[in-house]
């Protein structure tokens, strides 16, 4: 996928107690009077942070049950999006094999002749901030564990550099943005609740859930 460059920049964040106090004695005395009050003023450099950096989590714990609860079958969704069917990654492998898309507006009740009835909702990613407009929604053969997770590598064309924000289900108690392919570049990880994906907005190309 193509993927542009960034260079990220971070301002640093001086916070200032009080002012510095110079006294200035002048000539003829040292009474109050006969000092001045200069303020602080302090310039700032710019701090560059490499390729690869990761923005520290907002959130943490188990929770993909308490907040968002474990979904089985179809999530009952009506607005346009699509929906695909995800196996959790295997030992040795780094990524779940996927289903292709199905797209629709309404009711999606299987993929590709598969029932959702039995499946888990893993995740919901959205185009916009605080979840609106929903994108995509992936279900999963069974919830997070110690021993199961979900993720994507690549996304496909119809949904690389779209999502800036989602939610977790079922146990998925993290979501873990990508700038690049392959869980590379930047980072964001956060919990189940995911409002903005802040530098990453519009800029992901693969993610992860996990327990």
């Amino acid at each position: 996928m193509r993927k542009k460059s960034m260079l990220l920049v971070s301002m640093g964040v001086l916070l200032l107690a009080g002012r510095l106090l110079i006294s200035v004695q002048a000539a003829g005395g040292d009474s109050a009077s006969d000092r001045a009050e200069y303020p602080l003023v302090v310039i700032l450099e710019p701090t560059i942070r490499p390729e690869g950096w990761v923005v520290e989590p907002s959130e943490s714990g188990d929770q993909g049950d308490a907040v968002n609860g474990i979904v089985r079958g179809p999530s009952g969704e009506t607005e346009y999006r699509c929906v695909v069917l995800l196996e959790p990654i295997q030992p040795g492998e780094q990524f779940s094999k996927a289903s292709e898309p199905v797209c629709s507006r309404g009711a999606i009740d299987s993929i590709n002749g598969v029932s959702l009835d039995s499946s888990y909702l893993i995740a919901k990613f959205y185009d916009r901030t605080d979840y609106r407009n929903l994108l995509v929604e992936y279900y999963g053969a069974s919830p997070c564990s110690p021993t199961a997770s979900y993720g994507i590598p690549d996304l496909p064309d119809n949904l690389d550099n779209k999502f800036a924000s989602g939610r977790a289900y079922s146990d998925c108690d993290h979501i873990h943005v990508y700038d690049f392919n392959d869980y590379g570049g930047p980072s964001y990880p956060c919990g189940a609740n995911c409002p903005t994906f802040y530098a990453l907005n519009d800029e992901v190309s693969s993610w992860e859930a996990t327990d």
